[in-house]
C-alpha cells in the first residue's frame, strides 16, 4: 500500500503550474511569458490548490492526452481520487522556458508539491518535484492544454515523529537493457532500531495509476537499500519507489526512471558506500521486476 500512495500522487501533480506573474517564480524563465499563458497557469495554481476539479478541466481540450496514455476523461479521474485521499495540496510552479509558434505554445515547467493526508493513524506528509512540458492551443478563443509530459519526478512521502531522512540516488535516464545502481541512503544514525526496507519497479502505464499495492519489508543490514536493477529492453518510463520504516516513522520515495533506446553513456554514479559494504542485487533473467 506504501508505493502506490506515492507513485499515484506524484503522477498527477502536473495539472497545475502557478502565476508566472510572480517575480520570485518567475526568474528562471528566459523571457516573460505572454498574457495569455501567464492567465492560465495562474488559474490552473489556483484551482488546483482549491481541489476545483470543474475549474481545472475547463483548460483542458476535449482531444487532451498524456504521455502516461491519459485522456482527459482519466486524468480527469485521477486528480478527483488524488484529491479525495488529500486533505490539504498546494501547487508552486517555476517557468523555465517557453516558446511559441503561432497559436500554439509549448512551456516546461517545475512543479513543486506541498500536501498532507490526514487518516487516523496515517498522517503523511507529501513533498514532490517535477519537471513537465505543456502544449496549450488556442481553441475557440480559449488557451488550453492539449498534451502534457513528464520529464523529472521525485517525491518523498513521511510519517511518524522522526521518519527516516533519506538520499536517494538513481538515474533519471538509462538506455535499455542497461544495468543501474539505485542507493537510499538513511542520512543519519541508526543507532539500535531496526530498520525495515523494500524496493519496487514498474511500468507507468495508465493503468497502474489508481491501483493500490502491497510490499514486503525486508530487515535491512546497513543503513539504507543497495540494489542493482536492469531496464527493460524497450523505451518507457519506470517507477522506482523505495520504502524504509523504523519504530519512529516511514520514509516512501519515489523516482521516475526514463528508457530510451537512443541513450548511451555512463548509466550512473552510486553513492559513497557506508562502513558496512552492502550486498548488490543482480537482476534476474527474463524477469520484469528486477529490484
Amino acid at each position: 500500500m506504501f508505493k502506490r500512495i506515492a507513485l499515484f500522487l506524484v503522477s498527477a501533480t502536473v495539472t497545475a503550474i502557478a502565476p508566472i506573474a510572480n517575480p520570485i517564480l518567475a526568474a528562471q524563465s528566459s523571457k516573460p511569458a505572454p498574457p495569455e499563458l501567464a492567465n492560465i497557469v495562474y488559474a490552473l495554481d489556483k484551482a488546483a490548490s482549491s481541489q476545483d476539479i470543474e475549474a481545472v478541466m475547463k483548460y483542458y481540450a476535449p482531444t487532451f492526452n498524456h504521455a502516461d496514455g491519459l485522456n482527459r476523461d482519466r486524468y480527469k479521474q485521477v486528480l478527483r481520487e488524488l484529491w479525495q485521499r488529500y486533505k490539504n495540496i498546494s501547487y508552486r510552479t517555476e517557468i523555465s522556458k517557453w516558446d511559441k509558434q503561432g497559436d500554439t505554445i509549448t512551456a516546461e515547467t517545475v512543479t513543486m508539491v506541498q500536501g498532507t493526508k490526514g487518516v487516523e493513524n496515517d498522517n503523511f506528509k507529501l513533498d514532490a518535484r517535477l519537471i513537465s512540458t505543456q502544449t496549450y492551443k488556442n481553441i475557440n478563443g480559449q488557451l488550453q492544454v492539449t498534451s502534457q509530459q513528464v520529464l523529472s519526478e521525485q517525491s518523498s512521502l513521511s510519517t511518524g515523529e522522526a521518519p527516516p531522512m533519506v538520499k536517494l540516488k538513481v538515474p533519471e535516464l538509462i538506455g535499455v537493457g542497461r544495468q543501474y545502481v539505485l542507493d537510499a541512503i538513511v542520512t543519519e544514525p541508526l543507532g539500535t532500531n531496526l530498520l525495515l526496507g523494500a524496493a519496487i519497479e514498474e511500468p507507468v502505464e495508465a493503468k497502474n495509476y489508481l491501483n493500490d499495492n502491497t510490499i514486503n519489508l525486508k530487515p535491512l543490514r546497513a543503513g539504507g537499500l543497495f540494489k542493482i536493477g536492469q531496464a527493460p529492453f524497450t523505451s518507457g518510463d519506470r517507477w522506482i519507489s523505495v520504502v524504509l520504516v523504523r519504530e519512529s516513522g516511514i520514509t516512501i520515495t519515489s523516482q521516475r526512471l526514463r528508457v530510451s533506446k537512443d541513450f548511451t553513456g555512463n548509466q550512473y554514479t552510486p553513492l559513497p558506500e557506508p562502513d558496512v559494504t552492502p550486498s548488490r542485487v543482480r537482476p534476474r533473467p527474463n524477469s520484469e521486476q528486477t529490484l
